[in-house]
C-alpha cells in the first residue's frame, strides 16, 4: 500500500528541495491548486450527470441548489487569487500576493532567474481564459458591480464548465513544469479528483431515498 504522505512530510520536501526563500510559497501554491481541483471534481462529480441531480432533487434539493451556486464561485475566487499581479496596494505599501505572479517575484529575487523566465511565458499562454473568469469574479464575486447585478453593462463572458476544467488542469501543469525543476517530479493534479468522497455520498443518498420509499 502507498505511503500517503502528511502535510508536514511534503513541507519538508519542499524545505529541502526549493531555495529557503521560496519554499513556503512554493507550498502554499502546490495545496491551493490541489485544493482547487478537489473543488472542480466535486462540481463536476455533482453536476454533469442527469442521473446524480436526480438524486441530489430526490434528497435535498435546496441544500444542492445553493451547492450548485456556491462551488463555481469558489472555483472563479480560488482562479482569480491564483493569478492576481504580484503585488496589492495597502495604507502601509505594497504586500506581495501569493499568485503566479507573485511566486514569479520571488523566483527571481532568489537568484531562480531561468525558472520565473520560464513560469513568466507559460502564465502569459494563460491569460486569454484567465481574463474571461477575473472579469466574471471582479463584477461578480470580489464586488457586487451594480451595472453588472442590473444587467445595464455589458453582458459578462460565458466559460463553460469545460472551459473551467481545461483551464484548472492548465494551471496545474503550469505549476508542475516549475515545480519538477525543483521536487524533480510531477504532480498529477487532476488524478486528485477522485478521492473527493462524491461516490460514496451518492451511494449513501440513493439508499437512503430508496429506504424513505419503503416506509411510505
Amino acid at each position: 500500500m502507498a505511503h500517503e504522505q502528511t502535510s508536514e512530510e511534503i513541507s519538508e520536501e519542499f524545505r529541502k528541495t526549493y531555495p529557503e526563500s521560496v519554499a513556503e510559497f512554493a507550498c502554499h501554491l502546490w495545496n491551493a491548486i490541489c485544493h482547487l481541483n478537489l473543488i472542480m471534481s466535486a462540481y463536476s462529480q455533482l453536476y454533469s450527470s442527469k442521473e446524480v441531480i436526480l438524486i441530489l432533487n430526490s434528497s435535498a434539493p435546496r441544500f444542492f441548489s445553493l451547492l450548485q451556486s456556491w462551488l463555481p464561485c469558489t472555483i472563479c475566487l480560488q482562479i482569480g487569487r491564483l493569478t492576481d499581479p504580484a503585488e496589492s496596494r495597502s495604507s502601509s505599501g505594497p504586500r506581495l500576493n501569493a499568485s503566479f505572479a507573485g511566486f514569479i517575484k520571488v523566483l527571481r529575487e532568489a537568484g531562480e532567474a531561468a525558472a520565473a523566465d520560464a513560469l513568466d511565458k507559460d502564465f502569459k499562454a494563460l491569460e486569454p481564459a484567465v481574463q474571461k473568469v477575473r472579469m466574471i469574479r471582479h463584477r461578480t464575486f470580489a464586488h457586487a458591480d451594480l451595472q453588472t447585478v442590473l444587467r445595464r453593462d455589458l453582458p459578462l463572458p460565458d466559460v463553460s464548465h469545460e472551459e473551467l476544467e481545461t483551464l484548472i488542469d492548465e494551471i496545474g501543469k503550469t505549476y508542475t513544469r516549475t515545480d519538477a525543476r525543483f521536487r524533480k517530479k510531477e504532480t498529477y493534479f487532476k488524478g486528485m479528483g477522485t478521492s473527493t468522497g462524491v461516490d460514496a455520498l451518492i451511494v449513501f443518498l440513493e439508499r437512503g431515498i430508496e429506504s424513505f420509499k419503503k416506509k411510505e
